[in-house]
């Protein structure tokens, strides 16, 4: 299902070359170099507006990281939360699988790009999803039959729904959803079609994603502190659920915004970073091999790729100002282990379903209003100009100093399992009720 807000940038999406990498440059090694934003050219009050905006009254932001030429610029966090505090991808965590693909491919491992899915799903051969590729599901264009539906009293139809809150298996449960169109002819943005690498991956590799990851991706970039659910079959969740902190997202932007390339290692091939933001026809523009598109920016904003997540979850890459931005919102983390037993959503409930546990998500959110002032923070616009952009909504009072919030009481960890000792600080929020709950732009 096509987001409305989706169909209407695409619209304008049509021409454009799509935003590419920016190429080789400084990256951190174990430790962040923080640095003022005025040693980089950027004014500080302007670039604080971005602050404001993000972590006005209901807007639920757990932690913001601006990282400019490699260096953190500005943090911001709410109170109760801190630079080590976990951090939820949602299907951020589709753009992480991405990069394992690529590497996989580049390793020998998966042959190539256009190598069918039977291959790993042999059932499929000689039926109508027989000539679905491993591109294609890269492109949400795999024509399976999929309703990505986020209304929590829509579970009866929405697959995403039903996956996340009633199955066991949810490698299974992607796998059984019938063909509904040719391959190729739609982009159907899907968590179905991601969870599918899920298995490519555990199949090519020998080992689970999340532990591939560790070796070929987390480790080399420097991530140190990752969580990677399973659903009660031992499926990695390559859709969702990626837990770090948004100082380690932030390091994944980079090493988009560095082609791959980290400290001299070309950790994710650079061919593979240009074509994981190039578009495809049936996208309209907007998206890549799980990444988001904006080639022609928004407003002042220049040409960005995105990793999305549900309830706000974001790492923008803007290739021509070498910066990479995160948000995150509020998230209180289950002190189980990240195990789906029996299915996701008592350990992981979105949409502030649950009060104090899971995600919150935030009454309105705007790239362009909250890029705008960092964007402008270089340009010397200054902060009425960076205002205007921003819209009325976006004249909040600084950032509210709230107590923590409660947290509700959780559910059991699996039989045979024990609470682990690392949880989330919990972070501010005043959670809805499920009635005023937002549907998200895109996808958890």
């Amino acid at each position: 299902m096509l987001p409305v807000a989706f169909v209407v940038l695409a619209a304008s999406l049509v021409g454009p070359a799509p935003p590419v990498a920016a190429g080789p440059g400084p990256v951190p090694g174990a430790d962040w170099a923080v640095e003022s934003p005025a040693a980089h050219g950027m004014d500080p009050a302007v670039l604080d507006q971005a602050r404001a905006y993000a972590f006005a009254d209901g807007r639920n932001t757990q932690g913001v990281v601006v990282v400019h030429g490699g260096a953190i610029v500005a943090e911001w966090y709410a109170p109760g939360a801190s630079a080590d505090a976990y951090a939820a991808s949602w299907s951020m965590a589709k753009s992480f699988t991405s990069a394992l693909i690529g590497i996989a491919i580049a390793r020998g491992e998966i042959p190539s790009i256009d190598v069918p899915m039977s291959t790993y799903y042999p059932d499929w051969a000689g039926t109508p999803k027989g000539a679905i590729t491993l591109r294609h599901v890269l492109h949400m264009e795999s024509g399976l039959a999929w309703n990505e539906d986020y209304d929590p009293t829509g579970l009866g139809t929405s697959q995403v729904g039903q996956m996340v809150a009633l199955e066991a298996d949810q490698l299974a449960f992607a796998a059984s959803r019938p063909a509904e169109v040719a391959p190729g002819t739609r982009f159907n943005y899907s968590s179905g079609d991601t969870m599918l690498l899920s298995g490519v991956l555990q199949q090519a590799t020998g080992m689970p994603p999340e532990q591939y990851a560790q070796q070929v991706l987390f480790a080399p970039i420097g991530m140190s502190k990752v969580e990677w659910w399973r659903d009660a079959a031992g499926h990695t969740l390559t859709y969702c659920c990626l837990d770090t902190t948004s100082r380690d997202f932030a390091r994944f932007g980079l090493l988009y915004l560095r082609g791959g390339s980290w400290n001299g290692t070309q950790v994710v091939p650079a061919a593979w970073v240009d074509a994981s933001v190039t578009d495809t026809a049936a996208s309209y523009g907007g998206y890549g091999y799980q990444w988001w598109l904006d080639p022609s920016g928004a407003g002042v904003v220049p040409p960005f790729f995105s990793a999305q997540g549900h309830d706000g979850q974001f790492i923008y890459v803007i290739p021509s100002l070498d910066l990479v931005v995160v948000r995150n919102g509020t998230y209180v983390k289950s002190p189980c282990p990240p195990v789906a037993d029996p299915t996701l959503l008592p350990y992981y409930p979105p949409s502030g379903l649950v009060p104090g546990q899971g995600t919150v998500p935030p009454d309105s959110w705007s790239d362009r209003a909250f890029l705008t002032p960092i964007v402008q923070s270089f340009t010397g616009a200054g902060g009425g100009a960076a205002r205007e952009a921003m819209g009325a909504a976006a004249e909040p009072a600084a950032a509210p100093g709230s107590t923590r919030a409660a947290q509700a009481a959780l559910a059991p960890c699996p039989a045979g399992s024990a609470p682990t000792s690392a949880t989330a600080p919990l972070s501010p929020a005043t959670a809805p009720s499920a009635a005023a709950v937002v549907t998200p732009q895109f996808t958890g």
